[in-house]
Parts: structure tokens; C-alpha cells; sequence
């Protein structure tokens, strides 16, 4: 019954019979319940305390249900939820105050079960509504700018950096490998902005099809296509006063690219099907793995565009450039893997494995083999044993033996094949990582014997 004892209510009822039978229910249920004979003395109730619910009559002498409410929703400090009680004949009186904001409505003469369903429907209510806050602040405190620390002398700048512009309002690009945290620093910026209590609105463009994309976007009008059953608002929309994040922006295609430049020109969104152009104010923060010079030399991605959004930009390092920080990220990994009552650890000769591995998978990667550890190491401590194959592998065997008859260009080839497949076979990936161009690579893997 405890959660019970939280529900503090009032009772507004002109009726003295009706209002002692509601105030004997309630309370036999474990409620906090203080009654008024009418809204003028609910009014000065008020004034001392608020509730959590308000069950008040619609018809009253003095002040009347409907007023009261018009009263208390002109006071948005103090928002309880209200439930109307009404005659028969007063249905469509009370359907119309619950569009001004009552929460329910019972028909007299009711059932006590009536009554009890509603007000647990409030408790309920409440319980999600203190857990969503709860939620919300533990976002917010989790992606604190502060919170994000680094000893790499180029990693800290980026931070101050990052810290300076939360609040400039221009549109970012945040450019850097898979899995170096390009979406925890944009959630980092925009929860450390005015924008923070307005919606943060991740969308991955490279993992929806074009088509599917723009009406997730710009949302779509009814019969605007052959599912389009109801209209849908875009995530523009939904992130109207806040960020919308536009993960991996080089894979939209240059017919989306387009429509994108125009909208961010506007500040106008038009639906698919529609002719109706609704405006919006969000920031953009895109991010990219790619190379957006290339990819605008090579005509995969619009420069107008890029100018549109590239007010700041963003380098983050992969981690094998930033091994001071290595030891930082582990900890932190760890306590999250950690077990009630058990911390877990590390070995030393583990810990050495991993500053020196070149984590081409960067900061994710780091976070899943120890996800994937925590859960074999046996003592709490995770060993070698405990680790995937690919990383031992790498500690055993260097990726290439020594061999002197081999030449220099050999051994480059050997190497940035051995590159390549690191990255997922990615050339372009590898062209970034070896600071040399594309073709480069290609040539050099159709030189290699594996190849």
C-alpha cells in the first residue's frame, strides 16, 4: 500500500452524504483525502497544498467544477490531475472539459469500482511520469560535456571546443571513425544547450531506404504513397525547439540531399503529398565517417549543402591515436559490467594487450569485448582467455613475420592489406587510416598474392 500513501486528493462535493462516502472509499484505500464543500473552499485548500488529484462535481453552487478547472489550469505550478463527477445529462459538458485538460469523467450514480479504477489509473500515471523525470535526468546527467573526460592534449581541445558552442545554435559536423562517440558528443552538446528539455532526435541515414527515409524526415500526407494509410509528422517536426542528429549523412542520396538544403534554407518542411510547408526551428548535427572533401570531389555529396551545415566541425581521433585514454574508458566500462557486490577487473597482461591493440572498431569496440568478458571472466577478473579470438590473435601473432628477402614494397602491400581487413575491407577506411588516396590502395591490393 505505500505507493498508495503518496496519492495525496481532494474532494470537491457540494453534497455532504455524497462527500462522506467518497472521502470513506478513498481513505479505506490508503489515500491522503481532505474534502471541500464547494470550489471556493477547494480554492483555499489549494493555496496551502497541492494534490495529486482533484475528484470534484460539475454542478455546485458558488463555483462549479467547470470553473474550478479554468481556475486551476490557469496555474500551471500546480498541475493535479482532475476527474469530474457528472449527471447523466452532463456527458458531453464533461467530454468537452476533458479536451480542456480533466483527466477522467464517471457518470452518476457509479459503481465504487468506477471510482477506484480511475484514481489507479492516475497512480499509475504518476509512477510513469516520475520515471520518465527519472530517465530524463539521468540522460541529462550522463551526457554532460564535463562529464566526458580526456588526457589527449587534442581530445581536450575538442571538449573545450565542443563546451564553447553548445549554445551558438550553428549546425555541426562531427567527423570521425565508427565507434569513436560522434553521437554521445552530440548528445553531450545539445543536453548542455538551451535546447536540452526540447526532444534530442537520433536518425541513422544509413540504415533506412530513400524512400522510407524522406517520409521519416518530412513526414507524409495521407494516400501520399501506396501505404501511406494516415499522415505521419517528420522527425523535423518532432524535434521542433531541439537537435535532430543525422548519423552518417554521406549515405542520403543526392535527390535527398536536395530537399534536405532546401528545408534547412526555409526553415519550412513540406510532408510528402502535401503542398502545406510547416516551419520548424532544430539544430543539425550530422556526423560522418567519410571524408566529405572526397566525397564532394567526387560528386557523392552536395557542397551547398555541406556549407549549410558545416558552421563547426568536429574531428574526433580514433582511439589508437588517443591510447592515453585507454585506462579511462576501461574503468568506466568496467563499473557499468560490474556486478552487484563484485567489481570487475582486468589483468595486467590483458591491460597491456589492450593499449597496444589498434581498436579499429575504436571506442564501441573497446565496450563490447569487455561487455563480452565481463560476462566469461570467471573470478571477476577478466584474462586473456576470456578475450575474442581476433584480439589475442593479433597479440600472438604480428601480421607479418620479418623475412629478408622480402622488398620494401612488398612489405607496404603486405600492410595495408593487412590494413584493409582490419577496417572490414573498407578502402576507403584504409586510405584515411594510412594517410594515402584510394587508388593507392587499390593498386596495392591487386599487388598482394592474398588478393
Amino acid at each position: 500500500m505505500s505507493h498508495h500513501q503518496e496519492l495525496k486528493i481532494l474532494v470537491v462535493e457540494d453534497d455532504q452524504a455524497m462527500r462522506d462516502f467518497l472521502f470513506e472509499i478513498l481513505e479505506a484505500q490508503g489515500y491522503a483525502v481532505t474534502t471541500a464543500a464547494n470550489g471556493r473552499e477547494a480554492l483555499q485548500t489549494l493555496e496551502k497544498s497541492t494534490p495529486h488529484l482533484i475528484i470534484t462535481d460539475l454542478r455546485m453552487p458558488e463555483l462549479d467544477g467547470i470553473s474550478l478547472l479554468g481556475r486551476i489550469k490557469s496555474q500551471p505550478d500546480t498541475t493535479p490531475f482532475i476527474i469530474l463527477i457528472t449527471a447523466f445529462g452532463n456527458v458531453q459538458e464533461a467530454i468537452q472539459l476533458i479536451d480542456q485538460g480533466a483527466y477522467d469523467y464517471i457518470i452518476k450514480p457509479f459503481k465504487t469500482d468506477q471510482l477506484l479504477i480511475s484514481v489507479k489509473k492516475v497512480v499509475r500515471e504518476l509512477a510513469m511520469r516520475r520515471r520518465i523525470r527519472y530517465l530524463e535526468e539521468m540522460t541529462i546527467k550522463r551526457y554532460q560535456l564535463q562529464k566526458l573526460v580526456s588526457k589527449n592534449p587534442g581530445m581536450i581541445k575538442i571538449l573545450k571546443f565542443a563546451e564553447k558552442i553548445t549554445d551558438s545554435g550553428g549546425n555541426i559536423i562531427i567527423h570521425g571513425e565508427t565507434g569513436t562517440g560522434k553521437e554521445v558528443l552530440a548528445k553531450a552538446i545539445h543536453f548542455g544547450s538551451h535546447r536540452k528539455d526540447q526532444p534530442f532526435v537520433p536518425v541513422n541515414c544509413a540504415a533506412l531506404p530513400e524512400t522510407l527515409l524522406e517520409s521519416e524526415l518530412f513526414g507524409h500526407v495521407r494516400g501520399a504513397f501506396t501505404d501511406a494509410k494516415n499522415d505521419k509528422t517528420g522527425l523535423f517536426i518532432e524535434a521542433d525547439g531541439g537537435t535532430i542528429l543525422l548519423d552518417e549523412i554521406t549515405e542520403m542520396s543526392s535527390n535527398l540531399q536536395a530537399k534536405l538544403l532546401r528545408s534547412l534554407q526555409d526553415k519550412t518542411i513540406r510532408p510528402l503529398g502535401s503542398n502545406k510547408e510547416i516551419p520548424f526551428d532544430v539544430r543539425v548535427i550530422a556526423t560522418t565517417n567519410r571524408n566529405l572533401q572526397e566525397e564532394i570531389a567526387e560528386g557523392s555529396f552536395r557542397e551547398d549543402l555541406f556549407f549549410r551545415i558545416n558552421v563547426f566541425r568536429i574531428e574526433i581521433p580514433p582511439l589508437r591515436e588517443r591510447r592515453e585514454d585507454i585506462p579511462f574508458l576501461i574503468l568506466e566500462f568496467l563499473q557499468a559490467q560490474s556486478k552487484e557486490g563484485q567489481i570487475l577487473e582486468i589483468s595486467s597482461e590483458v591491460l597491456g594487450l589492450f593499449m597496444n591493440y589498434p581498436w579499429p572498431g575504436n571506442i564501441r569496440e573497446l565496450e563490447n569485448v569487455i561487455e563480452r568478458s565481463g560476462f566469461l571472466a570467471e573470478d571477476g577478473i577478466v584474462r586473456m582467455k576470456d578475450l575474442p579470438d581476433e584480439i589475442t590473435l593479433e597479440a600472438r601473432n604480428p601480421f607479418f613475420t620479418l623475412d629478408s628477402s622480402m622488398t620494401l614494397e612488398e612489405l607496404e602491400s603486405r600492410y595495408i592489406a593487412h590494413i584493409y581487413d582490419k577496417c572490414g575491407r573498407n578502402k576507403k577506411r584504409t586510405a584515411e587510416i594510412l594517410g594515402i588516396d584510394r587508388k593507392t590502395v587499390q593498386r596495392r591490393l591487386k599487388a598482394t598474392p592474398d588478393e
